[in-house]
């Protein structure tokens, strides 16, 4: 693959030098000290793919969030003849969005020798995908489509947090008289629903999946929050004859989404958080991981594999390897062995 965007290009004697420091600092490990540095490697590198995997739910559910209610803020400012193009709309850009993220799953879920080419993760993936479905739902602000899935999503926050999605929301709560409004508007919830219910199963699965690897307090706090979940008081609904009964379970489907996505995001940091403790030197040159600067030469570098080292050697690696360069760690041998190729070179 290509040498990343914004890479800064370093000349060849520094490249030379960088080859020299990582040959001498790799020949002076001994087996049994390779071996332990392996397997904190790999232990932060599946806390890595945890908290990447995790992040993608949480997006998933923050589009969902913001196309149900752009759905609702269309429907608001539109006359009931056009609320079933609206409904249309709506379920094309969440198909959308379910299928982004189930490829993220995928690709977060396959083992490390499925990946043919690491490469640098790729956040803009994420905005590129709230673009496509703001696109297809015909909303004209990206950024507003983003701040109604996020509205909420750190608790304990502004008082205002919350109230954009419920001013929507309200226009629920008397069942409309036209046939064809409140058709449309039962379809979308009919579909929300179905859509945090089908989110709701794989943050089960993604808790199922990383529960045994995790440490018994953090496993016990991810166990207690989705409990509340499924409690009655989350799932139970009003009887409330005065007002539409689709108001009412919206607005629960709403309320569970962003549970979900609050615990997915409080789970996030934890993940990674422990993946840092795990690793917290880049395995290729053995110096110390500055983590309190992103663009310093010892900032860690997140492959496509998960694997983590620091900028100044992935982007002398791939100098070295004409721009085309592989995984250090999933293919040790072989980058020793083409290190050692190089420094003959100029022997």
């Amino acid at each position: 693959m290509a040498l990343s965007e914004g890479s800064a290009t370093r000349s060849a004697e520094a490249c030379l030098d960088w080859a020299r420091r990582v040959d001498q600092v790799q020949s002076k490990r001994n087996p049994e000290e390779w071996e332990a540095a392996k397997q904190r490697i790999e232990s932060a590198r599946e806390r890595e793919r945890q908290s990447r995997k995790c992040k993608s739910v949480k997006n998933h559910v923050i589009r969902s969030r913001a196309l149900a209610a752009e759905g609702l803020r269309q429907m608001s400012i539109t006359p009931a003849s056009e609320h079933l193009a609206v409904q249309t709309r709506w379920m094309s850009a969440q198909e959308s969005s379910s299928r982004f993220a189930s490829a993220r799953w995928d690709n977060f879920t396959r083992g490390p020798e499925a990946d043919a080419a690491p490469q640098l993760l790729a956040e803009e993936e994420e905005d590129e995908a709230m673009a496509e479905v703001a696109d297809l739902i015909g909303a004209g602000d990206v950024a507003a489509l983003n701040a109604l899935g996020n509205d909420g999503l750190e608790e304990g926050g502004p008082q205002s947090a919350g109230r954009s999605i419920d001013q929507l929301l309200a226009q629920l709560r008397k069942e409309p008289a036209n046939e064809e409004e409140c058709a449309a508007k039962f379809m979308l919830y009919e579909g929300y629903a179905r859509e945090v219910e089908e989110m709701r199963g794989t943050l089960l699965k993604f808790n199922d999946e990383t529960s045994p690897s995790l440490p018994a307090a953090v496993s016990g706090d991810l166990n207690n929050q989705i409990q509340r979940i499924d409690s009655t008081e989350a799932m139970g609904i009003p009887d409330d004859a005065r007002e539409w009964f689709v108001y009412h379970m919206m607005k629960k489907a709403e309320r569970n989404n962003l549970s979900m996505a609050r615990i997915l995001e409080s789970f996030e940091k934890k993940l990674a958080f422990l993946a840092k403790s795990d690793q917290q030197e880049c395995p290729v040159c053995l110096e110390a991981f500055q983590t309190d600067c992103l663009t310093g030469d010892r900032a860690p570098e997140t492959l496509g594999c998960c694997h983590k080292v620091c900028k100044e050697c992935w982007e002398s690696w791939s100098q070295v390897m004409g721009g085309r360069p592989f995984c250090p760690l999933c293919r040790h041998d072989e980058f020793l062995g083409a290190i050692a190729a190089r420094l003959s070179e100029v022997a």
